[in-house]
């Protein structure tokens, strides 16, 4: 018998619903050639095709009209069992299991993750690490969402979900000296606190060093983003991070701003299980962040 993916006819479902691909991709926060590709998947695994595509416009065909019928079965049925062993009390709530690799901003983590906090029915657990480990955990169904500065290679098994990007800024200790040049010739030959981790950030910033001929003089490398912040803050030395990491450190005086790293941006992804018994709680996770933003 053959299997279909409820992740592919889920796609389907709201494309045929919303009436177009667009309109889908704004509701589910995916890109549009995610959103068809998924649905031409679906078209091949069953055998015939769903839509009649005329210059560049959509409409159900009559093999369409059946599945959908029969899709609306289906997702009616599984809210209605969602519905119906619903965890109402709080010793026995639903779980979402979060990742996040340790170069990240908490301010971030904390923005994606904070109406799930105030939800009574809802616990959740956060989990901080390399990207390699957590990628693994992702695949393992050890987690439902990944948190990263970069998107990972395509698979099967997952999916990349842009959710923004913030600007990268060198920051110092206060106390700090630098010569009397143009930023970020300054920041030749001064300490250093790099990333250690394998995120896409540090590669960028390397690149950007020698782009700029500069060679800093790296007095240690730090995979928390926090303990980074901390340490620049009571050591003479420099780092870079995302702006919304340290801009509260920067109003109140803790850390000066050196300047904009330009051309480099802190990326913000979600890596999702493309099929996953948690399905309903990552979309809500995820629209809940674009909602917010």
């Amino acid at each position: 018998m053959q299997r279909i993916n409820l992740n592919k006819l889920y796609y389907f479902y709201v494309v045929a619903k919303e009436g177009s691909v667009k309109a889908a991709s704004q509701l589910l926060n995916l890109t549009q050639p995610t959103i068809s590709g998924q649905v031409r998947e679906l078209e091949e695994d069953i055998g015939f095709e769903l839509f009649n595509r005329k210059h560049r416009k959509l409409e159900l065909n009559a093999n369409g009209k059946k599945v959908l019928k029969k899709a609306d079965e289906i997702f009616r049925l599984a809210d209605s069992l969602a519905d119906a062993t619903a965890l109402k009390s709080k010793k026995d709530r639903a779980k979402i299991r979060i990742g996040a690799i340790q170069s990240l901003s908490n301010s971030f983590i904390n923005d994606i993750s904070t109406r799930l906090w105030r939800d009574e029915s809802v616990q959740i657990e956060i989990f901080q690490g390399r990207l390699p480990d957590l990628l693994k955990m992702l695949n393992h169904s050890d987690i439902d969402i990944l948190l990263s500065d970069g998107p990972v290679p395509s698979s099967k098994k997952h999916q990349n979900i842009p959710l923004g990007r913030d600007h990268v800024v060198a920051v110092a200790n206060p106390k700090l000296k630098l010569e009397n040049k143009q930023f970020p010739a300054n920041l030749d030959h001064v300490p250093y606190l790099a990333f250690s981790n394998e995120g896409q950030l540090q590669a960028e910033i390397d690149y950007y060093f020698d782009r700029h001929n500069v060679h800093p003089e790296v007095m240690g490398k730090v995979d928390d983003i926090t303990l980074m912040r901390v340490i620049t803050e009571t050591s003479p030395c420099f780092t870079v991070m995302p702006r919304r990491s340290v801009k509260e450190a920067i109003r109140e005086k803790r850390l000066k701003l050196l300047g904009q790293v330009q051309g480099v941006e802190s990326d913000l992804w979600a890596i999702t299980p493309r099929v996953s018994t948690n399905r309903r709680l990552v979309t809500k996770v995820i629209k809940d962040y674009f909602k917010g933003k």
